[in-house]
């Protein structure tokens, strides 16, 4: 078969590659199957044949193509890492964060993995060694703006507020239309008594994310300390709709037409 050469199977591996990265999931699929019946020890397409089991929904079938690329090669830093963060994904952080150390212990200038470590060990509450994982992932990538958007919940989170902001300043500086960080900033910004710059970085939010509620609520909190009410409780209304049996945001509304008389 093609395969059975260096040339047909590199092919065959970007083929494979390009169908996964344009979602179409079931032609990569089949070529990484047709790759590790030809090559049973082949892990990177164990590896790939894996994640997209994962993507697809087949979360057991993910794990026992994984767990075999882990038999083949017990010291693949890409094995440890996916393994690791498949698990942390699913909320199995006692398995997740050995394999996520093994990653980096393998390949101490993975980024990604000293992120994914971050975001287990803030999932079981343990948020200095977060900060520190985070920072890690940032000393390894200058540039990755997840992880300053990562490190910024966390630094919020240990009531760290103004360090929080500089961190989501840095996350929007390296990827401008991260919603999820302007929305961030724009949230903590507010928190700090800032209103003015918080509603510029909450539009700016919703119009790269439009209809999230937290967003909108906050941008609702910015506009009535600013005292503009009426586009206050349009902000309020929005979030009711969006979320009618919530007891906060029907008590924002009130509150905002109490405050407009």
């Amino acid at each position: 078969m093609a395969d059975s050469d260096p040339a047909g199977l590199e092919q065959t591996i970007n083929q494979a590659s390009e169908h996964h990265q344009a979602g179409r999931l079931d032609d990569a699929a089949a070529l990484y199957r047709k790759i590790v019946a030809a090559h049973p020890g082949h892990c990177g397409a164990l590896v790939q044949l894996g994640v997209i089991d994962y993507q697809l929904g087949r979360v057991d079938t993910a794990f026992t193509w994984l767990h075999r690329a882990a038999a083949v090669n017990p010291f693949s830093e890409a094995v440890a890492f996916t393994l690791g963060e498949l698990l942390r994904l699913q909320g199995r952080l006692d398995e997740a964060i050995p394999n996520l150390m093994q990653a980096i212990e393998l390949a101490p200038k993975m980024a990604v993995a000293h992120n994914s470590l971050g975001a287990a060990l803030q999932s079981q509450g343990r948020l200095d060694d977060a900060v520190a994982s985070f920072g890690n992932a940032i000393a390894q990538d200058p540039g990755f703006a997840d992880a300053y958007n990562n490190l910024g919940v966390v630094l919020e989170m240990l009531g760290n507020l103004e360090d929080a902001i500089a961190s989501y300043e840095a996350a929007v500086e390296r990827r401008p239309e991260f919603a999820a960080a302007r929305g961030n900033l724009g949230i903590a910004l507010l928190f700090a008594g800032r209103p003015e710059p918080a509603l510029a970085e909450l539009e700016r939010a919703l119009v790269l994310q439009p209809g999230v509620p937290m967003m909108i609520s906050a941008k609702g909190h910015a506009l009535q300390a600013l005292g503009r009410l009426d586009q206050a409780i349009e902000c309020f209304e929005a979030v009711v709709a969006l979320l009618p049996n919530t007891p906060k945001a029907q008590e924002d509304l009130a509150n905002a037409r109490r405050a407009r008389g």
